[in-house]
């Protein structure tokens, strides 16, 4: 157990702590002062503690805050689209009851990061206020004790004799006081301390578990409702909005980054979507009618898509040429058409782009 003999014992000059609880230091002008350098590292390891945790506290709140923000933010886009949508276009119901899903996902992603994120913070803070009570306390009746030893030092200096034991009783009753207090915090500080690692990590284990969680949820709901927005278009391909009086080079131009086919140093065959790794041909399903296309085009470059209105393309791709509406449109050296692979899974749902004409060449 640590005591107070167990202290180091500094000089001090020109004692200056008030209030004092006793005459007897504040008249020697200068005195001993018990000190513990190890137990004050303690304290500044507590002080720094504390803050850390209230800012951890500070923060969590705002990024709660800003969770609801972005909840009613959604349902607010959510109740405009629904505002907007006929009732006869397609996938009506299915946009209500993405939005009231949506709105779930938000609620349950705030409630189980405040269940076991944010009341956990709370009760890891709890512990710091009756610990900060504790050490200032610890201080004062330090202040006490080095009191008492130097009025008992200051009668067996000066002989008397008659009050030396009432002042040995007074040393002794502040030694206990303040063992009593000290050993305590030293137990305990340097063991909250250490809690510190574990609990940093429980707390940012929970945060990321359930973001993630919450982002793969909310993407298949968005998924799903760009796939009801794909076929509403589909619904009403002839009524796609243009901006009339607008020139045709309004947006970016896509001439500006026609890509050039690489050089075709591999001679190695293209690679047959319909072949599997076994190298055995996998069973053609029906599919849908082949749409009407001036020509048929294969793929003899890699294509990557850099804008969503672009069809990724690999090496071998048979592509379904397509007429746009407008011809002013479409940009020279680029095509409109469907994967053909797309097409025989997807049929009408099957996407269509636009890729470079110099990344393929038509087959007869």
């Amino acid at each position: 157990e640590f005591h107070i003999d167990n202290l180091m014992l500094t000089q001090k000059y020109d004692f200056d702590i008030t209030p004092f609880p006793s005459d007897v230091l504040q008249k020697l002008g200068k005195a001993d002062e018990t000190k513990d350098e190890q137990f004050e590292q303690v304290v500044v390891n507590f002080k720094r503690q504390e803050s850390e945790g209230s800012r951890l506290q500070r923060e969590m709140k705002a990024y709660m805050a800003a969770i609801k923000g972005m909840q009613q933010a959604s349902i607010n886009l959510s109740e405009s689209l629904h505002e907007v949508y006929e009732p006869d276009w397609y996938g009506k119901d299915d946009v209500m009851v993405l939005g009231k899903d949506s709105d779930a996902l938000w609620e349950d992603f705030h409630n189980k990061l405040v269940d076991s994120t944010l009341l956990n913070l709370d009760g890891y803070l709890t512990q710091f206020p009756d610990l900060k009570t504790r050490v200032a306390k610890r201080s004062r009746k330090l202040i006490d004790y080095d009191s008492a030893r130097h009025h008992m030092e200051t009668l067996q200096a000066s002989g008397m004799k008659n009050d030396r034991k009432m002042a040995e009783e007074e040393l002794k009753k502040a030694q206990k006081v303040f063992d009593e207090l000290n050993v305590g915090l030293q137990d305990e500080l340097p063991t909250l301390w250490d809690s510190r690692v574990g609990f940093y990590v429980n707390t940012f284990k929970n945060v990321t578990s359930l973001e993630a969680k919450f982002h793969r949820e909310i993407s298949l709901l968005c998924k799903q409702l760009y796939e009801v927005m794909t076929k509403l278009g589909e619904q009403h391909s002839d009524k796609m909005f243009t901006i009339q009086g607008a020139p045709s080079d309004s947006g970016p131009l896509r001439l500006a980054r026609t890509p050039s086919p690489p050089d075709d140093d591999d001679d190695s065959p293209p690679t047959s979507p319909e072949m599997g790794t076994n190298h055995m041909l996998m069973p053609h399903s029906p599919g849908p009618p082949r749409p009407k296309s001036p020509m048929q085009v294969e793929t003899m470059h890699d294509f990557e898509a850099a804008n969503s209105d672009e069809l990724e393309l690999k090496r071998g791709d048979m592509v379904l040429v397509v007429p746009t509406a407008l011809l002013e449109d479409q940009d020279a050296g680029w095509l409109t058409g469907f994967k053909e692979s797309d097409w025989k899974t997807l049929g009408t749902a099957a996407p269509r782009g636009l890729f470079p004409e110099n990344f393929t060449q038509r087959v007869d």
